[in-house]
Order: C-alpha cells, then structure tokens, then sequence
C-alpha cells in the first residue's frame, strides 16, 4: 500500500511487484523484499521503474523491474572475497562490458573475484535478470566496503 509524505503517495516496492510478478517470482521477490526490510534496507525508489538499495551515506545496488523480471544492478568497484567457486564463476558471467550508452565515465577496470577486467560499465558493473536471490544476498553484503568508494554516479545519488 502506498503511503503519504506530505500529502504525496510514496509507492512502496511490494506494490509494485504485486502488480508487475506472476507466480513464484512474485512470492520470491516479496520474501527478498521482506529480507530487506527486515535489515535496514528498504528499497527507495529512484524512478517509476528503479530502486535503490539505500546503506549509510550510499547505495549499495539498483533493482529494476519489468513484468515478470527483476533485475539488479550493482557498481563500480573491486570485488574480493573467497567464496564458492559456482557463485564466482556465475557473478563473473553477469559482468556488464561497456558499451558507450550516455554521458559517463566509460569503461574502467575492475577486478571481480580474482579476474581482472579493462572495460567494465561504470554505472552497472555487474548485473543480474530474475537472479539466485542467495547470490544476491552475498553481493549487498560486499556492496557495503565497496559503495562508499565507487565512481559509479548511482552509488552516491541520494537524491
């Protein structure tokens, strides 16, 4: 249900999943959303489409939504960790090369669980399309050291 701020409606995530999800995407985004808001990060939409996902001073990734695909998008940085070799090699898979698409920084290098990249998106580093939401869960978590330090335009907007 939306709320108000102000006398204007604040649209909340849920609705529009409910309206835009069918079936087990639905109910799956709608548990990911609880797992969010059950941890501080409730999603805050950036535009009738986007959301961020808001941690201290920064974002920590943006979702998207279109009926029935739910989308995320996360930023610049180097991402370090050890973790299972099917959850890197998949997150890998899902690097957005750069493709000049508007007024950016273009194509940086970023290293992503030991590979090393030269022309990575600057705004959308890695991103995901109705995704193994335990995969996702891991990279909010390495999203917290990196948002703070990314040039990536979307971690910074507070807006």
């Amino acid at each position: 249900m939306s709320e108000k701020n102000n006398g204007v409606a604040i649209t909340k995530i849920e609705d529009e999943i409910n309206k835009l999800f069918d079936g087990e995407l639905k109910e799956t985004a709608l548990e990911f959303v609880a797992y969010l808001n059950a941890n501080q990060l409730t999603p805050r939409l950036c535009s009738p489409t986007y959301w961020y996902i808001p941690f201290n001073e920064c974002n920590l990734c943006l979702i998207f939504l279109k009926p029935n695909e739910l989308g995320f998008s996360f930023f610049l940085g180097d991402y370090i960790g050890e973790f299972d070799e099917n959850f890197t090699a998949t997150v890998q898979k899902h690097v957005k090369i750069c493709t000049p698409c508007h007024d950016c920084i273009y194509g940086k290098e970023a290293t992503i669980f030991g590979k090393e990249y030269t022309n990575v998106c600057s705004q959308g580093t890695i991103e995901f399309i109705n995704p193994n939401f335990e995969y996702i869960k891991i990279l909010i978590e390495c999203s917290k050291k990196i948002a703070p330090h990314s040039k990536s335009w979307h971690a910074h907007n507070l807006h």
